[in-house]
This record gives C-alpha cells, sequence and structure tokens, in this order.
C-alpha cells in the first residue's frame, strides 16, 4: 500500500476515531519506510528550539503581545480546560513564547513539539497552522496528516492571526490529539484573536491618553460626584505638589486639605457648574500658589458624574502672556550713537545703574531717546531674560490708568472682563516696566503708584487680596518734576521713590559734534531696513543740520531722513527733500518771499560760497544747493549778486 492510498483510507475513515488511530500507525510505518521521509528526517523530529537566551529575546521583543493576550488565553483555557487542549501564542517569528494547558495537555504538546520556544515557520518544519497563519493572513485548522512533520499527525491545530495596525505581530491556537478536536474550535480561536485586537487597541488608546494628558502643560484631573480623584495628569500633580501614584480615588478634600483659602475653590469645582478662567488662591502645604481655573461637567447622560478642572499656574500664564506682548526691549547700550562729553556721562550713568535694583527716573525733552536708553539698562541688566512692558502714562485715559497697571476682578466695574484680568505689574513680574510720560499721571494713582513702590505688592480692582510682585521700575518725563512739586501737580514722595538714581539726556541741540554723526548713523540704518543702497548727505543739507535747533531732538531727525530715503531716487540727500520738514528760523531757502534779515544774510552767505566753490557754474550751484536754475537766478538778481 503507497502513501496515496494510505492517505486516502485516512480521510475515509476520518470520522471513526479508533480506525483513524490505528490507520494512524500503519502510515507512520510506510512514512519511515519511504524516502521522503528520508530526505526531511531530521526537519520532521527535530524543529529548532530557542536557547534561553534567545527565547527571552523574543518575549522582550513581544512583550506588548504577551501582556495583552495573557488574560485572554486564561479565559480561553477556562472553557476547555481537562479536554486535553493546550493554547499557546507564537510571536511574529511563529516562535511560541507562552503556553498554556494541565499537566496531561503539556505532557502531549511536549511530545508534539510544541514547547514554548519552538520555532514553527514553515521553512522549518513544513505545513503548519502557524505558518498557514502568517501566509494567508486568515485562521486556519490543519488535522494530522495534513501536517508535513510525521509528529504533528497525532494533533490537530487551529490557530488565527494577530494583526496589528496591519502588521503581522503573532498568533494564538488552541492544540489538542487530533480525536478531540470540534468544529468549534477554529471559532474560539478567532473569537480569542479579536478580543486580542480590542485589547491591543485599547491599551495604545490608553497609552496615547496617558502621553498626551501627560504632555500637555496644564495641570488637569477629575472628579466624581462625591470629590474622588479619577484622574490627574502628571503637571497637575506637579502643581499640587502631589505624588500622581498614591491620589487615584482620594478625595479631594483630603489632598489639598480643606482649609477655608481652598473653600472657596472646592465649592466651585463642587457645584456641577461650568467655571470658565477664573482666578484662585489656594494654599497648598504651607505655601500660596496662585493659579486659573477651568472647570467642566462631564459630558454625560448622568449629571452626577463628576467634572474636568484644569488648573493652570499663574507664572505660566505670566509667561506665555510675556511672549506675546513683551520682548520689546530690543535695544542695547550698542545701538546707541553719540561722542559728546554730557551725554557720554549719563551713558556712563546709565551703564553702572542696569545692574541696580533701584528705580530710575530719566529727564529729558521729548525725542532725546529715553526709551531706547530703558530698554538698553532692560537688556544690560539681570533682568534681560525676562519680560519688559512700556506703559505711556500720558495715552491712557485717566479711567482705565488703574485696571491697565493693576489689573481688576471679575465684576469690579461695568464691562469688566469675566474672570477678571492681569495688570501690566503682574504681567512684568521678574522684569523692567517702563513707566513714560510720568509727570501726566493723576495724582490719586500716583498714591497707588507709590503704595505698589513700598509693600511691593498690588490689589486688583475689586479684589481683596494682595499679590506679591518683584518688579523693577524705569520712569521718564519731560517735564519739569520739581516746578510740579511746587504747583502740587505730582506728588514730592513719589518723586523721591522714582529719582534713586537719575539720569539726564542732553537734547540734540546741545550736542553739536554728534549732530552729523548721528545723521550719517540714521542714513545707514534707514537704508539698510528699507533695502535701498547706502546714501550720502549733500554738503547743503549737512550745513542745515549743523545749524538745525531740533526742537523734535533725535525723533525728529529720524522721520526727516526717513522721509527724505523714502522720496529720493538717487543716492544723494538734498535739500528739496528736506526743506518742508524743517521750520525753523534758521533754516534757509524757504519758498516764500517772508524771509527775515538773518535767513537774507545767511542765503546770500551761502550762495556766494559754492559760486566760488563751483567757479560760478550756475547747473552745479543750483544743484548743489538743491534748488531749480530759475529759482537761483532769481536769489541772485534779490541779493544784487547778478546784476
Amino acid at each position: 500500500m503507497n502513501d496515496f492510498e494510505l492517505k486516502d483510507r485516512w480521510k475515509k475513515l476520518h470520522q471513526d476515531p479508533e480506525a483513524r488511530n490505528t490507520l494512524r500507525l500503519e502510515i507512520r510505518d510506510s512514512w519511515e519506510r519511504s524516502y521522503a521521509y528520508g530526505v526531511n528526517k531530521y526537519l520532521r523530529q527535530n524543529p529548532y528550539v530557542c536557547t534561553q537566551t534567545e527565547l527571552t529575546q523574543y518575549r522582550d521583543n513581544a512583550s506588548f503581545l504577551i501582556e495583552t493576550s495573557s488574560s485572554v488565553m486564561s479565559n480561553l483555557y477556562e472553557f476547555v480546560s481537562g479536554t486535553g487542549f493546550v493554547v499557546i501564542l507564537a510571536d511574529s517569528n511563529l516562535c511560541i513564547v507562552k503556553v498554556i494547558g494541565d499537566a496531561e495537555a503539556l505532557a502531549f504538546a511536549e511530545s508534539a513539539r510544541l514547547c514554548e520556544g519552538a520555532m514553527w515557520s514553515e521553512e522549518l518544519v513544513g505545513t503548519n497552522a502557524g505558518g498557514l497563519t502568517l501566509a494567508l493572513g486568515k485562521p486556519i485548522s490543519v488535522f494530522g496528516y495534513e501536517h508535513f512533520c510525521l509528529f504533528s499527525h497525532v494533533a490537530a491545530c487551529s490557530c488565527a492571526p494577530i494583526i496589528d495596525q496591519g502588521t503581522f505581530c503573532g498568533s494564538i491556537g488552541m492544540i489538542a490529539p487530533f480525536n478531540r478536536v470540534s468544529n468549534h474550535t477554529l471559532g474560539m480561536v478567532v473569537a480569542s484573536m479579536k478580543h486580542i485586537r480590542y485589547k491591543m487597541n485599547m491599551e495604545r488608546l490608553k497609552t496615547y491618553h496617558t502621553v498626551l494628558m501627560d504632555s500637555i502643560q496644564e495641570g488637569l484631573f477629575a472628579i466624581d460626584v462625591n470629590g474622588r480623584i479619577t484622574y490627574m495628569n502628571e503637571n497637575c500633580a506637579a502643581t499640587l505638589k502631589l505624588k500622581k501614584e498614591s491620589i487615584i480615588g482620594r478625595s479631594i478634600y483630603d489632598l489639598i486639605g480643606n482649609n477655608l483659602d481652598n473653600q472657596y475653590f472646592l465649592n466651585r469645582i463642587t457645584s456641577g457648574r461650568r467655571t470658565i478662567d477664573e482666578n484662585f488662591t489656594l494654599n497648598i502645604g504651607g505655601e500660596t500658589l496662585y493659579c486659573n481655573v477651568t472647570c467642566n461637567p462631564l459630558n454625560s447622560p448622568h449629571p452626577d458624574d463628576g467634572a474636568v478642572v484644569v488648573v493652570r499656574e499663574s507664572r505660566r500664564i505670566k509667561r506665555l502672556v510675556r511672549n506675546i506682548i513683551g520682548g520689546d526691549a530690543k535695544m542695547t547700550f550698542d545701538d546707541i550713537v553719540g561722542n559728546d562729553s554730557n551725554f557720554l556721562h549719563s551713558l556712563k550713568t546709565a551703564r553702572a545703574a542696569s545692574s541696580s535694583m533701584s528705580n530710575v527716573l530719566l529727564l529729558g525733552e521729548s525725542g532725546t531717546g529715553k526709551d531706547i536708553l530703558a530698554q538698553a539698562m532692560h537688556n544690560a541688566g539681570p533682568r534681560k531674560n525676562n519680560p519688559y512692558l512700556a506703559i505711556n502714562c500720558a495715552a491712557l485715559p485717566r479711567e482705565l490708568i488703574a485696571s491697565e497697571l493693576f489689573g481688576y476682578e471679575e465684576g469690579a466695574f461695568t464691562g469688566a472682563r469675566k474672570g477678571g484680568n492681569m495688570g501690566k505689574f503682574e504681567l512684568a513680574d521678574q522684569g523692567t516696566i517702563f513707566l513714560d510720560e510720568i509727570g501726566d499721571m493723576p495724582l490719586d494713582l500716583q498714591a497707588s503708584l507709590l503704595r505698589v513702590l513700598e509693600e511691593k505688592t498690588i490689589m486688583r480692582l475689586g479684589g481683596t487680596k494682595q499679590v506679591p510682585i518683584n518688579v523693577r521700575i524705569i520712569a521718564a518725563t519731560n517735564q519739569d518734576l520739581e516746578t510740579m512739586i511746587e504747583n502740587n501737580r505730582f506728588r514730592r514722595d513719589l518723586y523721591y521713590r522714582l529719582g534713586v538714581i537719575r539720569i539726564n539726556i542732553p537734547s540734540l541741540k546741545n550736542r553739536p559734534n554728534d549732530i552729523l554723526l548721528l545723521a550719517e548713523y540714521f542714513t545707514k540704518k534707514i537704508c539698510e531696513r528699507l533695502n535701498k543702497p547706502i546714501m550720502s548727505l549733500s554738503p547743503e543739507v549737512v550745513d542745515v543740520f549743523s545749524k538745525y535747533e531740533w526742537p523734535g531732538n533725535i525723533r525728529e531727525m529720524q522721520n526727516i531722513l526717513e522721509g527724505a530715503i523714502q522720496l529720493t531716487s538717487s543716492d544723494l540727500i538734498t535739500y528739496d527733500l528736506i526743506s518742508s520738514y524743517l521750520v525753523h528760523k534758521n533754516v534757509p531757502f524757504k519758498d516764500n518771499d517772508e524771509k527775515d534779515t538773518t535767513d537774507h544774510t545767511f542765503e546770500k552767505q551761502m550762495i556766494l560760497e559754492y559760486l566760488e566753490k563751483y567757479k560760478y557754474n550756475k547747473t552745479k550751484v543750483a544743484s548743489a544747493l538743491g534748488i531749480s536754475r530759475r529759482t537761483l537766478y532769481r536769489r541772485l538778481v534779490e541779493y544784487e549778486i547778478l546784476k
């Protein structure tokens, strides 16, 4: 009887276990005599079994699969316990990493080479259920003689692939003697496989959820209707100075303490009502915590399920706001140009004051660069990495100055923002605040500012709690504060508080040697900013700039040069480009006929100088003066230079 006849008999007697067992012995004898068995004798009897070190490595690589599948395998085995079945789990390499069964079933599995560490890839042991699931990607059952290896003919295996995120990561199977397998075995395996895939997805979502919640900067926790914590992320635990591992299931009242400072917060988050961006002061472990809280009841059919609470530490909110509205201190001492001795003395004083914690008062005319000097002092001091906020006290309406500087609580006045608002002093905490035009601050606000300087705390409008601040104040004014003090328009005590260090900035007309230096510097900077070629000043512009009184100081010079640079198409700034900007009596070449004697004398002298310089070439003289030839001839006749 040849092999094909034996297999045909096996199929016909498949429903007769006793006859099939007899036939199995005959088949074994036949296969032992066959050439095919002789060629594959080693593979058929000895599938590769990993060393313990190799098995440990395989298990480590499949740890997520094993951890997720273990409970499912145990539940599956409960249904088949005592029936001779074993439940196996193989990884993506078809290495058996876990086997569950009773003593009898495990002994049978051992005889069928189904031990942990056995490699059941098709390349090593031929056709088997695990190899087919890998090749076909679907559940399959293999009975007795359908296995390639002879020692597997005593068993039947139902196996299902475990596909995770589109990738084969392993398989789960049930194996028993071939005469104990039922038609429901494969269905049980498929159901277990689907359960494993579901658990994998849930575990991954849980991991993603945990990582996501712990990665956000806000503190977040959830409580049930009884105030017991059901979830808290890492940042919230750190903010509230708690250990995350020991807080789930505990009462929020026990964790933060039901003291007077915390009572209002606890009442709000357990009231079942929505709270948006409300500021709270908590007492945690004897330390004061200022925070902003949003509380939302859980979106659930059951209104008593609890709430989700978002806690933002006020220091972080201030830091975020600083990044948006702060960072305006861009100028440094390297950006300040000047060689005048008085001006250099002021710079030396400012540099020395930069590292000081004392308040500074900058005095000088409008446009002398008080704001630039304040920025340079901030960037040269120890607070350079902290916020710098500039407030123009003259630009704010009287009614808004207090709320802008000190902030307000919700409901402090009609139109107050819900949740209140932080003031500039809070936002500038640990940094510098520049109070420009301090002389225009109302007297009643001067008293409030004096209290801030003395107590280092602020109280929001409508608030009841003092908020500590650490701010360095630089104030500036173009007014004579001492005269204002005599006229009862400025507080003397505030003047002394602000002017611990006083720096006088000389006006541009008192820095004659710096005028051309600044003009050339600004011309170069403006040309670079406007992407224009570097321009130069014509001789008449140089003369006019040197004699002009500059009532608007440096700011006026910058604006004049920028306007001229925008209008010219050449590389030379001539007088006609700036004449309309210069309104002082010492400026020559006015187009109207109402000139005083000084103007006539100055213009006549300048024309004579240029005639000598250009050897009476009228075209060159007119071009150098920035006027037309017709205007030049009219001036020559008017001044009796040309008869």
